[in-house]
C-alpha cells in the first residue's frame, strides 16, 4: 500500500476516534451524575419536581382550605381526563397522584386543577391509602368512559337474510331449544363442542339451548340463499354487502339481524342467537344487594341460580370470572381493572336502559364499544387458529394430518388432550381419559398414553378406537418405546 494512503487511512482512524470522544465529554457535561435511572419517588427532592418530571405544570403548594386535608396541590396536567376519541388518560391521572401520595406519605392532600375543574382527594389510614377519589367519585374514569360511550352509542347495522339450512331453521324454530331435535349422530366432542361430522357441523349447547352451531366445510347445501361452507368472505360480501363486524387479527366478517349473528372464516359458518328476550330486573337487585354487602361469593352464586346459561365460569381461591355472551355481560371479581361487572353493547333490559338514561350502579363499568358476542367469535376463531396452527409445536406427537394440545396439570401431568386437523379435512378428537402422566406417538395413526395407577392404552386417531395394553395398580411411568416396546416403571411390555 503507497504511504500517503496508509497516512490517510490512519488519520481517519484518530479524527473517528476523537469525534466520538468529544460527543462523550458532550453528554457527560449535560447529564452529569443525573443520568441515573429514576427509581423512586424519593429520588425526587420536591413535589414539585415530581409533577414536572410527569411533564404536568406545578403551581403552587399550600395549607388546605378544606377540612380533614393538610395540603393543597394545585397544578395543570398535561392532558384532559378524556380525549375527544373517547380514550382516557387515567394512567397518567393514577400514576402522578400515587407518586404524590408516596412522597407525601400519611398526609392527606388534595391535587386541584383549577383549569379543569378537577379535585382529586387523598386520605390516608396510617401510611395506607384508604380514600382516592376524583371529583367525589371513585369511579371518575369508569363514568367519564360511559357518558361518552352513551353520548355516541349507536346500533349496529342489521342485515337482512334468511334461512336456507334446514337444521338452522329446526333450530330458530324450537327457540333455540335442542329438546325434540333431530340433529344427527355426535361423532366426537371437543371444546365443549358437540362434533356432527358427517351432517357437517358442530354446535356447542348451554343448558338445553344452542350456543353457537359452526357449519364446517363438508356441510353441502345453502346455509343462506346463495351462501354456502367454502366460500371466501369476499364471495359473502358479494351476496350480504359490507359486514358489520370486523375481526382484525383473525380475518373473520359478520353480521346480524333481529333472530342471530352470523360469521364467517376460512369457508365456515358460525351462527349465534340475538337473544332478546331475557329481564335484567332480578339481575339488577341481586346488584344492588351486592353494593350494600360486598360479599361477591353469595352474588355469583346468585346470579348463576338466575341465569345458568354462562358459557364461562372461572373460579379460583382469589378469582372469579363468569361470562354471558349472548347477554353481554361479564362479571369479573379480583382483576387489576374493571373489577365487577362490565356489560356489553349487546346488553338489553332494564341494566342497559338505567345505563342509557345516566344512572350507572356502582361497580358496574360499561363497554359499549364492543358486542361481546362478535368479541367472544373473534376469540375463537383465534384460538382456532392457533390450536390448528401453533408458534410452538409439540414435535413428536404432530402427524401430518393432526396437531395436538394438551394442558399441563399442577403434578407434571397432562389432561384435555386434543386432536385437532390441520386442514381441518379430518375430524377433531379428544381422548376421553384425562390426569394423563405420558403420551407417545407410535405412528402416524396410533398413540400410547399412560395414566397412573391405571394402565397404558391405545388410541387410534382413524378408527377412534381405544384398546387396552395392560391395567395394574403401578406408577405407569413410560421411559420409551422402541420396535414396538414399551419401556415402563423398571419393565416392558410388547404391544
Amino acid at each position: 500500500m503507497p504511504k500517503k494512503k496508509k497516512w490517510k487511512k490512519v488519520l481517519i482512524i484518530v479524527l473517528t476516534i476523537l469525534i466520538i470522544l468529544i460527543i462523550g465529554r458532550i453528554i457527560y457535561l449535560f447529564l452529569g451524575e443525573n443520568d441515573e435511572p429514576i427509581t423512586s419517588v424519593n429520588d425526587f427532592e420536591s413535589v414539585k419536581e415530581l409533577v414536572e418530571y410527569n411533564e404536568c405544570e406545578y403551581i403552587r403548594m399550600a395549607n388546605s382550605t378544606e377540612e380533614g386535608y393538610e395540603k393543597d396541590i394545585y397544578i395543570e396536567f398535561s392532558k384532559d381526563p378524556i380525549e375527544s376519541d373517547g380514550n382516557v388518560n387515567k394512567v397518567l391521572y393514577d400514576n402522578l397522584t400515587s407518586q404524590i401520595a408516596g412522597k407525601l406519605l400519611g398526609t392527606n392532600f388534595r391535587i386541584i386543577d383549577e383549569s379543569r375543574n378537577i379535585v382529586i382527594r387523598i386520605q390516608f389510614e396510617g401510611t395506607t391509602v384508604n380514600l382516592y377519589t376524583i371529583n367525589n367519585d371513585s369511579q371518575y374514569f369508569e363514568h367519564l368512559k360511559t357518558q361518552y360511550q352513551v353520548g355516541t352509542y349507536e346500533e349496529d347495522a342489521q342485515t337482512p337474510i334468511s334461512i336456507q339450512s334446514n337444521e338452522l331453521n329446526a333450530i330458530v324454530n324450537n327457540n333455540w331449544s335442542v329438546n325434540n331435535l333431530n340433529l344427527g349422530s355426535i361423532d366426537s366432542v371437543v371444546n365443549s363442542y358437540d362434533i356432527y361430522f358427517n351432517e357437517g357441523y358442530k354446535i356447542r349447547n348451554l343448558y338445553s339451548n344452542v350456543f353457537n352451531i359452526i357449519f364446517i366445510k363438508n356441510y353441502t347445501n345453502e346455509v343462506f340463499p346463495g351462501i354456502t361452507t367454502g366460500m371466501t368472505n369476499e364471495q359473502v360480501q358479494s351476496v350480504l354487502g359490507e359486514p358489520t363486524y370486523t375481526g382484525n387479527a383473525s380475518g373473520v366478517i359478520g353480521y346480524k339481524n333481529e333472530d342471530f349473528y352470523a360469521f364467517f372464516y376460512d369457508g365456515e359458518i358460525s351462527v349465534y342467537r340475538n337473544d332478546q328476550t331475557y329481564s335484567t330486573n332480578e339481575f339488577l337487585e341481586i346488584l344492588n344487594e351486592y353494593n350494600d354487602s360486598g360479599d361477591y361469593n353469595k352474588f355469583v352464586e346468585q346470579v348463576t341460580n338466575l341465569w345458568r346459561d354462562y358459557d364461562s365460569y372461572t373460579k379460583t381461591q382469589d378469582r372469579v370470572i363468569l361470562q354471558y355472551t349472548l347477554k353481554g355481560i361479564r362479571i369479573d371479581f379480583n382483576s387489576l381493572s374493571n373489577n365487577g361487572v362490565t356489560v356489553y353493547k349487546n346488553c338489553k333490559g332494564e341494566l342497559a336502559e338505567q345505563i342509557k338514561g345516566g344512572s350507572v350502579p356502582a361497580n358496574v363499568y360499561t363497554n359499549f364499544d364492543t358486542d361481546l358476542v362478535f368479541q367472544y367469535e373473534d376469540n375463537r376463531v383465534m384460538q382456532d387458529m392457533m390450536y390448528r396452527h401453533p408458534v410452538d409445536p409439540i414435535e413428536e406427537l404432530y402427524t401430518e394430518d393432526y396437531v395436538v394440545i394438551y394442558e399441563q396439570t399442577t403434578d407434571g401431568g397432562m389432561q384435555n388432550i386434543r386432536f385437532f386437523s390441520r386442514n381441518k379435512e379430518k375430524i377433531d378428537l379428544e381422548l376421553k381419559d384425562i390426569y394423563i402422566n405420558s403420551i407417545y406417538k407410535l405412528d402416524e395413526n396410533n398413540y400410547i398414553y399412560a395414566i397412573y395407577g391405571r394402565g397404558i392404552y391405545r388410541f387410534n386417531i382413524e378408527t377412534h378406537e381405544y384398546q387396552t395394553i395392560i391395567e395394574g395398580n403401578q406408577s405407569f411411568n413410560i421411559n420409551k418405546i422402541e420396535n414396538n416396546i414399551i419401556y415402563y416403571d423398571n419393565t416392558q411390555i410388547e404391544i
